[in-house]
């Protein structure tokens, strides 16, 4: 069935306008190559007609993520300005991305606060937010776009920013590549791509599929991944289709974090052998394109479809958990945009509707203690939203204005008791404004002032009940509404290029009300079937604020160096509250108070890097990366020791002899021994103590890779 679905991912796609893209300041209307800007989500932080975005912004070429050759999406951005990652399932494909404070991880059950594209299509699942990294097409990426900040003209989820993968297309002469990979601990990775364009009786296509598959350096971890993507484009003088079909599937085995009695000994260990994840998702779109006499009018639609099964092997006190999700997502995007003279002025105008109708289905089951199903529930969920943004322009000075209203219908249908179905309903508006000014040739200042939302997830509206915590992850029911979080961000910022440097700088503070967070049950007579019992609620008042450094300098032509700094505080603005934490177990509180640090995330992030063009082909790149403190998850009252700072280096170097090339890297290249994750848990082997529970870091690992191009 696996291997079938991304077969019949061979034949169709698209990249819609389900997000915002740059557009220029010509006073005419924009008529650049239209395969070309599809599917962009935004625009740099100078004025650029109808994007509404003043922000820092980062852009990772698709040559620089082949350089790396990074696992996943989460790996390539971790060398970006504030990113930080954590692995609390214990595999590479799983790991959470961290950005201003906010998570986008494959996770389910972690409140998710960054949207995620494809060419301008979401992917966020519709059951809980969740992102899954080892689904996406790193293999065909032509470039990455992250907004940092708040992108609230972008949608639900769009808390701290947005990241948007804009694949390849056909483009000139027939051309492909063909690549392997072969690394530590048995890890392997193939891709090959063609694509042709231009002259083909108009028509441009990319095909191209990749696979990879890696024993693990931890016990019982292995991982096997497959993808197929096809675009398929075709422009005239005043409009276009684009189709593109995407399909992909990930098995995992999963260890988890390990107690830290045992992490000290063998950290390669895996106490719960066993544990799975089976994905498989289909991504179908249809997007078109027309010049109007006024401007562009763009129609997308689109169609996903995400199974998942998940196995939990538990500890010997409490049954194992089998779960099975499925996601059936339909969407469509309509928009215009034109640019207009008003006087010495310009003004840029951007209308557009989005929509979408969501079918989830969650099955949980108890194996090994008291078998059975436990939870059946269903979403049909409904979402439509429509937004107007309007930039002026005058000389170095630009005005942006936009808002975006938002309707979402949460359905909750219990297939086990048919009486207990609810509705959820919310209604948002997130506006947004800015000011960006060229103070003069290479420099630019710009601030902005933006409020996003996401409304609860599916297995959060599930577990809201205070008289009826869940057992999670066993038990999911009908309970009360939560609010929708909200998240107000004013940021300032601006880019300076002087020669061969390059220097950006962006301050920030995010005012976040009603995060939801899992609390503890009060009552002594707590459900059976799981040491995480409790209920999910709004916490009134959080904050996150920060600054955030990066310099590119290429001083020769053949050397090029980065650097950047970041400084998060991530805190709770609500005090005297009781959060879940299975400390309480030994007897500790977690009572959090106004000013406390929400945890995993740490206090400052550094990296830098080089890359070396050198004689006779070779290359050469050194990138590390320093992560800060962090508390640990389940310390939300900061009483507990921190995990400690640490410091990686990812170093690689290759060499091109005409169409070949070759490469070798080296990741943790110091063999540095690190934690990357912490909680605290029961360690019944040990006679049920509550002990801290850590992931180890990776150790050191090295890949080497081939690659054979032919064509132009």
């Amino acid at each position: 069935m696996r291997a079938a679905r991304i077969a019949a991912a061979a034949f169709l796609a698209a990249s819609p306008a389900a997000a915002q893209r740059p557009d220029t300041t010509a006073r005419d209307t924009t008529r650049l190559p239209a395969v070309e800007v599809l599917g962009s989500i935004l625009g740099p932080a100078g004025p650029r007609i109808g994007s509404g975005v003043p922000a820092a912004t980062t852009v990772l070429d698709g040559s620089h993520v082949r350089a790396w050759h990074p696992p996943v999406l989460s790996e390539a951005l971790a060398g970006a300005p504030g990113i930080s990652l954590y692995d609390d399932l214990g595999s590479p494909y799983k790991t959470t991305l961290v950005t201003r404070g906010f998570t986008a991880s494959p996770v389910v059950g972690l409140s998710q606060g960054v949207s995620v594209f494809i060419d301008g299509i979401p992917v966020n699942e519709p059951d809980a937010g969740q992102v899954n990294f080892d689904l996406l097409p790193l293999d065909h990426v032509r470039r990455i776009e992250l907004m940092s900040g708040t992108a609230s003209l972008l949608g639900p989820y769009s808390l701290a920013g947005a990241i948007n993968l804009v694949t390849h297309r056909g483009s000139g002469p027939l051309e492909g590549t063909a690549q392997f990979s072969a690394g530590s601990y048995g890890a392997y990775s193939g891709s090959g791509s063609g694509s042709l364009g231009g002259e083909a009786g108009g028509w441009s296509y990319y095909g191209g599929g990749g696979y990879q598959t890696d024993l693990g350096w931890r016990q019982v971890t292995s991982a096997t991944q497959y993808n197929a993507l096809v675009n398929l484009s075709r422009a005239r003088e005043r409009g276009g289709i684009s189709v593109q079909a995407f399909g992909a599937s990930s098995y995992a085995e999963t260890a988890g974090s390990l107690p830290e009695s045992v992490y000290g000994d063998r950290p390669d260990s895996n106490l719960t052998g066993g544990d799975f994840e089976d994905l498989t998702q289909l991504h179908l779109a249809v997007f078109g394109w027309r010049e109007l006499e006024r401007g562009r009018a763009t129609l997308g639609v689109w169609f996903r479809e995400h199974d998942a099964e998940r196995f939990n092997v538990n500890q010997e006190l409490d049954p194992d958990v089998r779960a099975f999700s499925e996601n059936r997502t339909i969407g469509t995007n309509a928009d215009w945009r034109a640019t207009f003279s008003a006087g010495e002025a310009l003004l840029g105008l951007r209308v557009g509707a989005t929509g979408s109708v969501s079918s989830t289905s969650v099955r949980i089951f108890a194996e090994r203690i008291d078998p059975g199903l436990t939870t059946h529930v269903s979403s049909p969920i409904q979402e439509v939203g429509g937004y107007a943004i309007a930039d002026w322009i005058r000389g170095p000075l630009t005005l942006s204005a936009g808002s975006r209203l938002d309707v979402i219908r949460i359905p909750f249908r219990n297939r086990l008791d048919s009486t207990r179905d609810t509705t959820s309903l919310y209604i948002q508006r997130s506006p947004r404004g800015g000011v960006s000014w060229a103070v003069h040739p290479g420099a630019t200042v710009y601030a902005s002032v933006g409020r996003s939302f996401r409304a609860p997830a599916v297995i959060e509206l599930a577990c809201a009940d205070p008289e009826e915590p869940c057992p999670l992850p066993f038990a999911l029911g009908d309970d009360p509404p939560l609010d929708p979080v909200t998240a107000t961000t004013v940021e300032a910022g601006g880019r300076w290029v002087r020669g061969a440097l390059t220097v950006g700088a962006s301050v920030y503070r995010t005012e976040v009300g009603d995060e939801i967070f899992l609390f503890p049950y009060a009552d002594e007579s707590e459900p059976e079937g799981s040491t995480i019992d409790g209920f999910f609620a709004n916490v009134a008042r959080t904050r996150r604020e920060g600054v955030e450094l990066t310099a590119r300098v290429q001083p020769l032509v053949w050397a090029r160096a980065h650097a950047s700094a970041a400084w998060t505080s991530a805190t709770f603005r609500t005090g005297d509250i009781e959060l879940f934490s299975i400390r309480e177990e030994a007897g500790a509180d977690n009572e959090v108070e106004i000013g406390d640090r929400m945890p995993l995330v740490p206090d400052r992030i550094l990296t830098a890097g080089a890359d070396l063009d050198l004689p006779r082909g070779l290359r050469a790149g050194i990138e590390t990366r320093h992560v800060g403190r962090r508390f640990l998850r389940g310390d939300e009252s900061n009483e507990e020791p921190q995990l400690p700072a640490h410091t990686v280096a990812i170093v690689r170097l290759g060499a091109s002899f005409g169409d070949w090339e070759v490469q070798g890297i080296v990741r943790n290249a110091f063999d540095v021994r690190y934690a990357t994750f912490g909680t605290f848990n029961i360690h019944q082997a040990a006679g049920g103590v509550v002990e801290r529970f850590l992931t180890p870091g990776a150790p050191r690992t090295v890949q080497v890779s081939v690659r054979r191009r032919w064509g132009a």
